[in-house]
Parts: C-alpha cells; sequence; structure tokens
C-alpha cells in the first residue's frame, strides 16, 4: 500500500535528485526544526533549496494550499514571497523552493537598534495592511477544497487531528473572532516567517499554509502575541493605524493576541509529548 504522506526512513536523496532535474548536489542537510514536515536544505551549483515533505495527510493538503496561496499572492505586494513549486513523489505533494537570503527576524530581534525596531515594525505593518486590502475571488485561489480556508476552520481541523482532549484546553480556538471574514491571512505571521536583509530590512515573508481569509487581528494577533519587546507592540499598532487610517479595536485585540498565546502553549506541549522538541 502507498503511503499518503512521507516518513524518515525513505529515500530523500533520490526524491530530491529527480526533483532537481540535473543540477549539481553538493551538500543535503536535514533541518531539524520541522514538526509539521519533514525539511532539507540543499545545496547545489546555483544556490541553496529547501524541500519540505509532509509529515501526515493534514499537512499534505496544507503543502498544496500554500503553494496555491503563494502564487496567488505573488507579485500583488511590494515584499517578497517564497515562489514555491509543487512536486509530486508516487502522487504524494511536496514543496521546493530557492533560499531566500537573509535572517528570520527570531535570530535578530534582539540585536536591533530602536530605530531598526521601528523600522521593521512599520513594514511588517505594510506588509499586513498590503495583504489584508488584496482585491480577491475565493473561488480563484485554491485548486483543492479539502481543508479549511477560513483561519477558524483550518485551525479546529489541525487541533482535532493532532492533539487530544486534555491538550485541547491550551487551545480556546473557538473564541476566536469569526464576525468578519473579510480580508486575506498570513495566518501564522511570526518572528521565524518574516525574513531580514543585511540592512535590517524585510527581504520577505514566508510559510502560507495557514492563510486563507479572515479578519485583520488574526494576523495582527498573531504578530503581537509572539513579540517580547514592548517597542515592536506599539511600533506595529501605530504604523497599522497610521497606514489604515483606522483605530484598532484593543479589546479584540487583547483577547486573539491571547488566544494565540494559547495556541503557542498548545504547540509546545505537542511537540515535547511526540519527542520534536526538548
Amino acid at each position: 500500500m502507498i503511503k499518503k504522506y512521507f516518513s524518515l526512513d525513505e529515500n530523500f536523496d533520490k526524491m530530491i535528485e529527480n526533483a532537481l532535474q540535473g543540477k549539481k548536489i553538493n551538500c543535503v542537510k536535514p533541518i531539524s526544526t520541522g514538526w509539521t514536515n519533514i525539511v532539507y536544505e540543499v545545496n547545489t551549483e546555483d544556490g541553496n533549496y529547501f524541500f519540505r515533505f509532509p509529515r501526515d495527510d493534514f499537512w499534505i493538503r496544507t503543502i498544496v494550499k500554500d503553494c496555491d496561496f503563494s502564487k496567488f499572492i505573488n507579485g500583488k505586494l511590494d515584499y517578497k514571497t517564497v515562489d514555491l513549486k509543487l512536486k509530486k513523489d508516487n502522487d504524494r505533494p511536496f514543496s521546493i523552493h530557492k533560499k531566500i537570503e537573509g535572517q528570520a527576524l527570531s535570530e535578530k530581534i534582539n540585536d536591533l537598534n530602536k530605530e531598526q525596531i521601528k523600522q521593521v515594525s512599520k513594514e511588517i505593518a505594510e506588509f499586513m495592511h498590503q495583504l489584508h486590502t488584496v482585491k480577491y475571488d475565493e473561488n480563484k485561489i485554491f485548486s483543492t477544497n479539502d481543508i479549511g480556508f477560513n483561519l477558524v476552520d483550518f485551525l479546529n481541523e489541525l487541533i482535532e487531528l493532532h492533539l487530544n482532549s486534555e491538550d485541547k484546553k491550551f487551545w480556546k480556538y473557538t473564541e476566536f473572532s469569526k464576525k468578519d471574514n473579510t480580508c486575506l491571512v498570513h495566518g501564522d505571521l511570526n518572528p521565524g516567517n518574516i525574513i531580514i536583509d543585511e540592512n535590517n530590512h524585510i527581504s520577505a515573508v514566508i510559510d502560507f499554509g495557514f492563510a486563507g481569509f479572515g479578519n485583520k487581528y488574526f494576523d495582527i494577533a498573531r504578530i503581537l502575541s509572539r513579540f517580547p519587546p514592548e517597542e515592536f507592540k506599539s511600533g506595529i499598532i501605530n504604523a497599522y493605524e497610521d497606514i489604515s487610517g483606522e483605530k484598532l479595536d484593543y479589546d479584540i485585540l487583547n483577547n486573539e493576541i491571547k488566544l494565540w498565546t494559547d495556541i503557542d502553549n498548545g504547540y509546545i506541549k505537542y511537540m515535547k509529548k511526540v519527542g520534536i522538541c526538548d
């Protein structure tokens, strides 16, 4: 019986070689941080590539969703996004993309001065507002129809599949605001998905696996829930309000920041349980 997803005991070197179609491979390095996918960074004669092989059926469908959304959003924003390519092994989808130069904001966050924090905060707000105001037709974004396109529905399915009843207490996801499904959202906007260049500007935003339909508070609360420095929080809020010309509802915002914090606690507990992190 052919598996629908990937496991660590497979011949990934062969899959990578086939996908790169004759490019000279210098090195294949596993990346241990992926819990949704088995991830490899591959050094070739024309640069580095990342491969993501989904660990189960849910993440298989998420890979397809990520590729669809990345293709749709490409060129519609001032900020670069990843040019994802969908490949298949025995009808099992996996993704490949060329590495974008820079460092994740999570790796540089503690080294930025106040002026740099102000600039990055403004750019994060600009990215969100541009995404939230993209015009779209719901029927022309995704090629699949077997996964939640509403962020709340997506999270609900993720939680039902991956957590037991005890762990679900950490995920108060049903309390997310569903009153406005009015825009496109990234869904998992956190410092690990924001790439910073050598001049401390945003060079790209990556990983649209959670992306879909929702409201602006999903993204704003998500990024704020992951930023300890108060300068970042106030900078992002002030910049988003200035760019949009509208005040945010702080009751909604603070409630959803707390919910995202609970979700992160659930992630950590789950990953420790399955042995993906210490």
